[in-house]
């Protein structure tokens, strides 16, 4: 166990210290075992060390950072460390990549039930489905999801000033309010480019090419998050890739023809539905749905899961429009419901089944006004007209 406590000291002396991430404050602690599920690459690992660092000294032996893909946990049991772990006075035990343990739901209901006052907080792959998997664990757990960074969140790692979140309530009611409170302090929209580019992940703060650690980071989550906790064979990986890859180069705002995908990867019309679910499970795409549609028929439209991808999968000038609802709805994923408007346009959408939201680059054609708009450019003192960059302060 010393060996891991040495580690657990290192890792919170040398790891770079990460900004104050909203969900922080969200979280009820007192809660006995707590799940931090996430896609790859957001940062999970930094959040459990963030923690450690916030509560307790990197010397305690009450905090204890664990990765469980260690090889000793190949022979030791996860219950008898635990055991160990209690008797020495510890109190809370952060455990990482859960999932490469074997039957590791069983040993933590175990741990639950043997040891009252010991809290476990454990990170997750957001392709983990607890709640089908485990519906006793799901129950005893407290599952939160922690995204990439918001808009606000990169400005604030950029400049190191504090900036507020934001409701969606404000920010379709009182944009201009809230652009004028925030304009006396920058002007976010110099960062929004950058966010679109290199933002909702904290790759940026390391040295090494951005592009290079998002084309790791997408490989990964095939790889691991997909092919082994979903238990799919090695050879489908090439048309998992070839699938995103297709979706990522259709027009702007097309129609997702399941047919024509099924063909171009030689599989059934089934199995390409599936793999759009996977994926977007895993955050790398993002279905949008008519508005009385269930989640478990074929999406109106599939998206990017996040805008940084266009870096290794459309580099070359993605569609202005494109891009920013894939900010958009981004942002809005994290609480909030998108769904295509039933009125035609393929710009056009409901949110949270209350408003009508136009996402585009710029307004073409007449000002309609039975309906918001988000835009990059435009005159924001008319009525529902929203700079897109406001929705990048939701969280």
């Amino acid at each position: 166990m010393d060996h891991l406590y040495r580690t657990h000291e290192y890792l919170l002396r040398h790891t770079r210290r990460g900004l104050q991430r909203s969900l922080m404050e969200e979280i009820d602690w007192s809660q006995r075992i707590i799940g931090i599920r996430g896609s790859r690459g957001v940062g999970k690992t930094t959040f459990l060390l963030d923690y450690a660092r916030r509560h307790y000294a990197p010397t305690s032996r009450e905090c204890l950072y664990i990765n469980l893909n260690q090889f000793c946990f190949t022979v030791d049991s996860l219950g008898s460390f635990v055991d160990s772990f209690v008797e020495q006075g510890g109190r809370t035990l952060l455990l990482d990549q859960v999932f490469k343990y074997p039957n590791w739901t069983e040993e933590f209901k175990q741990c639950y039930h043997r040891h009252p006052d010991l809290r476990i907080i454990f990170t997750a792959s957001a392709v983990m489905n607890l709640e089908e998997d485990d519906p006793e664990l799901a129950r005893l757990a407290a599952i939160y999801h922690l995204a990439g960074f918001s808009l606000r969140e990169f400005i604030q790692l950029d400049s190191g000033i504090a900036l507020p979140a934001v409701s969606l309530e404000d920010v379709m009611t009182r944009p201009q309010e809230l652009v004028a409170e925030l304009a006396r302090t920058l002007n976010p929209d110099l960062w929004l480019d950058r966010y679109l580019e290199y933002g909702y992940y904290p790759f940026h703060l390391e040295p090494r090419l951005y592009s290079e650690n998002l084309l790791k980071t997408l490989n990964m989550t095939l790889e691991v998050d997909l092919l082994f906790i979903k238990q799919l064979e090695q050879r489908l990986l090439y048309k998992l890739r070839k699938l995103i890859y297709l979706l990522a180069q259709q027009p702007p705002h097309t129609a997702l023809n399941v047919s024509q995908l099924a063909a171009a990867i030689e599989t059934s019309r089934l199995t390409v539905m599936n793999y759009i679910r996977y994926l977007a499970d895993a955050r790398v795409l993002r279905p949008v749905f008519k508005q009385d549609d269930s989640e478990l028929r074929r999406p109106s439209q599939v998206y990017l899961g996040n805008p940084n991808l266009y870096q290794v999968l459309q580099p070359e000038h993605p569609d202005r429009g494109e891009h920013l609802r894939t900010f958009v709805f981004n942002q809005l994923s994290k609480e909030h419901d998108f769904r295509l408007s039933p009125r035609g346009a393929r710009s056009l959408f409901e949110i949270d089944g209350r408003w009508l939201l136009q996402i585009e680059d710029s307004l073409e054609g007449r000002y309609r006004s039975d309906r918001h708009y988000a835009l990059r450019q435009g005159d924001f003192t008319r009525d529902k007209s929203i700079p897109v960059w406001l929705f990048g302060f939701l969280y």
